[in-house]
This record gives structure tokens, sequence and C-alpha cells, in this order.
């Protein structure tokens, strides 16, 4: 869903329309015909390079006027590439292009709600917190499509529609959050690793789906309903997704507990010889749940949460591995655009890269370097090809998109191992909630990469290169002080 911004949003190729009484009918933006061209270089100016047409002025009147004028009549724009975008539709091009940016920023917005859904998933339960939000998520993606497809309305109502509809696909963040969580929680602490990894490797078949997506479409309003539709085919599996047991031992819901016990041992092809003794026993030693456990108020945990001394250190380290591990991979994966091949190309490489980062930090942290290390590791990596983009970016383009694509590897190695690493680092009662401050200040590193990258001249990049280096060294740094989680479970923090 975060990747329709990539295709339906795109910044495609556009000049201005020649004026009917010239050429009636001007909508293909390179010449048709040896006539057309002629007036195209008559009247659309070319760039300083002189390899495509200016895409905001024209002339006047001709070449031969020196004055020129902002497109009065509308523009023209490219398709060969991402085909009929919205970009095109609302005309978010020239003075009206930062319109756009609204739609990356409700999505963005929708994934921080994950700071609410993440306590609510410690306080209901993973399961219904999961499928309330990803029917609302469905719901609504599915409303505002087809008032956008079917009723004619104009251009300001249908912007507003596609801002909410953004905001519900921001939500998919949450339940990626909850869903990694749930598959931690579901298996043994020797095997968190590979739950962690089959995760992470389908997000990046996911990037590749909606690649294929948006290159089969070619029209903005497809990819959408394409996108919606997949996350349709998830609907039924809601029904039959268990809940964690250890969220239910937290709650102290042990006939639940032991049901789901006796789904997965079924499931497992175990007897119930082979567990169901060392159960019992195991519950003679557990508390009585009391009716005070259940009505503690949310807010008085809440408190006790963020009044701990050694929490509130952990939740200052997360969340700045939260945001370095992001600003980086976004600072870095800019290494791609030195790469002159198609942008879908460009993705499903980048797809892949990330895939062979997040195997190769899963692999990692099941050896003798365990989470520490292995997070450290990959982040020292990252560092130096960071601090070595900036030195070669001018001597060798080849080398820059070797070293930036090796940086999105160790990057995408460090994700991965700081998404399995973070969850283990707090109890189940706050393992969500504790999740989701991690995530939402990734969305912030995610969001003030590409604002840096805009708003620094080209000259002073090498010191943002730099100082997101130092960072890096800072979280590797702090790393230090967590504690090692390799095969603890995850409730014996």
């Amino acid at each position: 869903m975060g990747f329709f911004y990539i295709y339906g949003v795109a910044d495609v190729n556009h000049r201005c329309r020649l004026p009917e009484s010239i050429w009636p009918n001007d909508n293909s933006y390179n010449s048709i015909n040896s006539t057309h061209e002629k007036l195209l270089e008559q009247f659309i100016p070319k760039t300083k390079d002189g390899k495509s047409w200016e895409q905001c002025i024209m002339h006047s009147k001709s070449v031969f006027s020196n004055s020129t004028i902002d497109c009065p009549n509308g523009w023209v724009y490219d398709r060969s590439v991402f085909g009929y975008t919205y970009t095109e539709e609302a005309n978010f091009v020239c003075n009206r292009a930062p319109e756009k940016s609204w739609l990356a920023t409700m999505m963005q917005c929708g994934g921080f709600a994950l700071l609410i859904i993440g306590s609510l998933a410690d306080r209901f339960g993973r399961k219904r917190t999961t499928v309330a939000v990803t029917m609302f998520l469905f719901i609504v993606c599915l409303i505002t499509q087809f008032l956008m497809e079917f009723l004619p309305m104009d251009t300001e109502v249908k912007f507003g529609l596609l801002l909410l509809n953004q905001f519900a696909s921001g939500l998919t963040a949450a339940t990626f959050s909850l869903i990694f969580i749930l598959l931690l929680e579901l298996t043994s602490s020797e095997h968190t690793s590979l739950a962690g990894n089959l995760a992470l490797v389908s997000f990046t078949i996911g990037e590749m789906i909606v690649t294929l997506f948006a290159y089969l479409a070619r029209d903005w309003q497809i990819l959408k309903w394409a996108d919606t539709a997949f996350v349709g085919l998830i609907l039924p599996y809601l029904y039959f997704m268990p809940e964690s047991p250890l969220y239910l031992y937290s709650r102290r819901q042990y006939d639940q507990l032991e049901a789901l016990l006796r789904r997965i041992a079924k499931r497992n092809r175990r007897k119930e010889s082979e567990w169901y003794l060392a159960y019992q026993a195991f519950m003679r030693t557990q508390p009585i749940a009391s009716l005070h456990d259940e009505k503690t108020p949310c807010c008085t945990k809440i408190q006790q949460f963020f009044t701990n001394k050694s929490t509130l250190s952990k939740l200052f380290i997360i969340a700045l591995i939260g945001f370095t591990t992001m600003l980086l991979y976004i600072k870095i994966s800019y290494g791609l655009a030195a790469m002159d091949i198609s942008p879908y190309l460009g993705i499903l490489i980048g797809a892949l890269v990330e895939a062979a980062g997040y195997v190769i930090g899963s692999i990692l942290i099941s050896t003798k370097f365990g989470r520490k290390g292995s997070f450290i590791f990959m982040m020292i990596l990252t560092i130096i090809c960071v601090v070595l983009i900036p030195n070669i970016i001018t001597i060798s383009a080849l080398a820059t998109v070797f070293i930036a694509q090796f940086g999105k590897f160790s990057i995408s190695g460090a994700i991965a191992v700081s998404w399995i690493f973070v969850p283990e680092l707090f109890p189940t009662s706050t393992r969500s909630g504790a999740n989701g401050f991690f995530i939402a200040f990734g969305r912030i590193g995610a969001i003030v990469a590409p604002i840096i990258n805009t708003a620094i001249p080209a000259e002073y990049q090498s010191y943002v290169s730099y100082a997101a280096a130092g960072l890096g060294v800072l979280s590797v740094i702090l790393t230090l002080i967590l504690p090692e989680t390799k095969d603890k479970s995850m409730d014996d923090v």
C-alpha cells in the first residue's frame, strides 16, 4: 500500500500544451510528425542540457520571442513510463507540485496511529486489534475508491477522498507491526529469527507485487483497486488467525490459553501426553487471576510504564535506533538514482537487495553474534558506506551505485535485527505499545530524510551524510547498554 505513491502520484515528465489555434488536441508529449515537432521547437523551450522540454513555461508567440509565460492551456504529460497518474488528473505540477506531498504525509499520519493501536493490542489482544484495524482499513478504502470511481465530482472533492484513502492505507503499518509481534509470540525463542525473517522477506515480495501491478495497470485508480483487492484476500483468514499465547498468559486467561495450546499441539502432531502434564504442573505455580488485575486503569499502566527508569532508557535507545535506521535507509537509497534504468526494474533490484539483507541479518542473530553483535556489525557496514558515498560520487557513478546498494543491503540487515531485537526487550504486557513507539520514530526518520535531502544544497550534502553516520555511531554505542536477548523467552524480560 505504501508504494502506491511511487507509481500513482509519480513525478512524470510534462510540458505546456500548444494553443488550440496552433495545434488542436495537443495530447502527445513527444512529437507525432515533423509539423508537430517544428511547432514544439518554436513554442516550447528546451532545458539547459537540451535533452527535454521545459516543464512550466512556453514562449508567448514563438521561439523568436524572448518573453515566456506560464502554461495558459494546461499541460501535456508523458505516459510512456507510469501511464495515467493522479499527478496528471489533478495537474499537480509546477506551482501545484508541493500539494501532492500531502498524500504521502497522510500515509505517514496513518502510520503514527500505531502509537495508540499498539497499546490497544496490549490491552485487548493482538488478534482482536488486528481484525478491527484491518476491517476499518479495507472498508474505508473500498468506500472512498467506489466514490472516486463512479460518482462525478470536482478535483478538490476527489483529492479529499484520496487523502482519506491514504490515511486508511497508512494503517497497514499498524497491522504489519501487530502481525510481526504475533509471529514472534507464536513461536519459541529458538525460531523467532525465522519468524521475523519470513515477515520481512514477505514485505519485499509485496514490493515486487505492487511493482507488477503498477507496470500492468498504468492507471492510478486501477492500481488502487488492485492494492485494496489484495487486502481483501486477507479478510477470510482473520477468523482463523490465532491469538498470541503469551498475551493470553500475561492476561491470565488460562482457559483460552489451554485451548490454544491444544490447537497448536494438534497442528504440530503432538500427543496430549507429550505436553499436557507439563502444562498442568506449570499452571499449578501460577497465581489466580483477580478482578483487580483486569480492571487496572489503562492510564495507570501507561504512567507506570513511562516512570520506570529502566524502561525509559530502553525507550530512548529504541527511538534513536528506529529513527536512525530509517533515516539511513532512505538516505542511502538515493544512490539508486544514479542508475539510469526503468523505475520498475530499480524497485525490483532494491527489493532483492533488501531481501538479501533481511535474510543475512536474521541468520547472523542465530550465531554467536547474538542480537547486539549482529546489529552493531550491520550498522558499522552501513556507516562506512554512508561516509564513502559523498567521497566517490564525483569519481565513479558505477562505484557509487555499488556502494549504495551494499549500504542498502547492510541497513536492511540492521533493520531486520532491530525489528526482532526490540520486541524481545519488553514484557508481553507492554511489548506491542513499545514496538509501536519504535516504529513511529522510524517513520519520523523516513519523513525527515527526504526533507533534508531537498532542503540542503548539493554542495553541503556530504556534511548531511557525515551527520547521519554520526547518529549511526551513537546508536551503536547506546546499543551496548541494552541486554542481550538471544535464547531468552520473550516472557522472561
